[in-house]
């Protein structure tokens, strides 16, 4: 897999989005490939997966707007959002934990691939941000109704519609990380947490996800139609481009 990379240890598998050059942001070839390993893992009697970027700059940059942006038409853009929505559905589809090791910033879809895992332990340094309504755009992941599921209706409109980007001490407030680990301790604190959850036994952490999921299920494949709809239209919009050109004359500055 060319940006994903996949390794099974013992007891704990790890995801790795490894596309440096890019910030670890998504091309389309690295979404397929994110969908791929979600299905090999999901045949491993392993304890968790943990998700995670390469390097400690980047956990997921959003999608890779350098090649996306070559496209501009709706059906497009509604492929690609349908596709990635059930990539994501795929992590609560899971029998074991799913965990988002938040090694670095994660921003646009970067959030939304953190919020669709069970729960997030980032470093204390990273940012996290919802900041697709900077570009005219909103989530189309599935990232909005698991946001406002995680830290509930009023926050997770503000974070949405003003597009901030929040540092992980506020994040942790909120509820968006479950823990914030010290840089110099981050390392420690995930083969940590990877031994904690090998001592469960396989049916125990398996039973307490679908209770959870029965409680309140994380994925709502109901909402897919509408959602993927309007961000398929918000894309092919001239609103949207406008906003990418001023977002990019703003990083030529």
């Amino acid at each position: 897999m060319g940006g994903v990379k996949v390794v099974r240890r013992p007891a704990v598998a790890s995801i790795t989005i490894d596309r440096p050059e890019a910030r670890n942001a998504l091309n389309l070839e690295a979404m397929a490939d994110l969908d791929r390993a979600l299905e090999e893992v999901a045949g491993w009697d392993v304890h968790a997966v943990f998700i995670r970027g390469a390097g400690d700059r980047a956990f997921v940059s959003g999608g890779d707007l350098k090649e996306l942006e070559s496209v501009r038409d709706e059906e497009f853009a509604l492929g690609m959002a349908r596709r990635m929505r059930a990539t994501l559905d795929r992590i609560p589809a899971l029998p074991m934990p799913v965990v988002a090791i938040v090694n670095g910033h994660a921003i646009g879809g970067g959030a939304e691939v953190a919020i669709a895992c069970d729960y997030r332990v980032a470093a204390d340094d990273v940012t996290i941000g919802f900041t697709q309504a900077t570009l005219g755009l909103m989530p189309a992941w599935g990232g909005i109704e698991r946001l406002v599921q995680a830290i509930g209706r009023g926050r997770a409109l503000h974070l949405l519609t003003t597009g901030r980007t929040i540092d992980a001490k506020e994040a942790k407030a909120t509820g968006l990380f479950e823990e914030v680990v010290p840089r110099a301790d981050f390392e420690d604190r995930v083969n940590q947490l990877a031994g904690d959850l090998t001592d469960v036994p396989l049916a125990a952490l398996a039973g307490m996800k679908r209770a959870a999921d029965a409680a309140l299920p994380y994925a709502r494949p109901e909402l897919a139609a509408a959602a993927t709809a309007d961000f398929a239209r918000a894309w092919a919009a001239d609103a949207h481009w406008e906003a990418m050109e001023r977002a990019q004359a703003r990083r030529r500055r």
